[in-house]
Formats: C-alpha cells, sequence, structure tokens
C-alpha cells in the first residue's frame, strides 16, 4: 500500500504555475512585501535605538517591554533583514540579534546618530564603561546625515 492515497495529493491544476520569463523572484518579493512592516524609521550601524519588544507573559497576557542599546552590526536585506542590538545592564553586555519585521519588535525609535567609521563594530564587546560609548553626530554631519535619510526615503516612497 502507498503511504499517499491519490486523493489527498494536491491536483496538479492547484499548483502555481510560473513561467521562464518573470521567474520566481518577483513572486517572492510580491509574497515579503506583505510581511514586511512599512513604518519603520531609517536606522544605522551605531544609532542608539528604544526597541519595543512583545513578551508574553502568564494567562496569554502580552505587554511592551522598552529597551535602549546601539545597533552594532546588520545583516540580510528585505523580510530577512536583521541587526545585532547591544546594551549594558548591570555592568553585564547584553547582545540580541532581532529580525526587524518580526511581529515581536513592535516599535523602534532613533534616540540618536553615533558617529562610526567602521561596518560592524564588535570592538565595543572589549569595551568598558565611557569607552564603550560612541560620539553623537552633530552640526553639520547631522544635516547632511538627515538630508541623506530624506533623500532615500523619498526614493524608496517611489
Amino acid at each position: 500500500m502507498r503511504a499517499f492515497a491519490s486523493s489527498s495529493r494536491p491536483s496538479r491544476t492547484s499548483c502555481v504555475r510560473v513561467s521562464a520569463s518573470t521567474g520566481l523572484v518577483p513572486l517572492v518579493r510580491d509574497i515579503q512585501s506583505d510581511y514586511m512592516k512599512k513604518n519603520l524609521p531609517t536606522i544605522a550601524i551605531g544609532d542608539t535605538v528604544r526597541i519595543g519588544l512583545a513578551v508574553q507573559e502568564a494567562k496569554g497576557k502580552t505587554r511592551t517591554q522598552s529597551i535602549e542599546g546601539t545597533i552594532i552590526a546588520e545583516h540580510g536585506s528585505g523580510l530577512n533583514k536583521t541587526v545585532t542590538f547591544r546594551r549594558i545592564f548591570q555592568g553585564v553586555g547584553m547582545e540580541l540579534i532581532l529580525p526587524i519585521h518580526a511581529p515581536a519588535v513592535q516599535s523602534i525609535d532613533v534616540v540618536k546618530h553615533g558617529r562610526i567609521r567602521r561596518a560592524k563594530l564588535y570592538y565595543l564587546r572589549e569595551r568598558v564603561g565611557k569607552a564603550a560609548k560612541l560620539k553623537e553626530i552633530v552640526g553639520a554631519a547631522a544635516a547632511k546625515r538627515a538630508a541623506a535619510i530624506k533623500a532615500s526615503e523619498a526614493a524608496a516612497a517611489k
């Protein structure tokens, strides 16, 4: 006897057919765009952010836990984009790798923009105290960064 009866298999007509000219990439991009969050701020490595995480408590209740820390790395793109988030709590460093489009991440607010010269800030792991702080972008550099963010948001809106 076969493992599947012929009636339990999906029919070939119910499957999605993709022609060779269009490919799977546009189809996957359309499906992923339904699950992506639309109102996220533009965040970059070195930014100090406040993230609201959904925390499951007893009896099915959920609450929003707000944590503040620094973005030290970014990985992926689109729906699979993750950020490595680092904060110091009672003298102990804590890192979270958060998918920014996950339902558990309810809000992201940028507190300040840090001045950096590296793509990954893993060197902050060895730093202690004030040495682990990043300088804030101020003055003309802040205005230049704000203009670049506005231009990128306008290009993304088109």
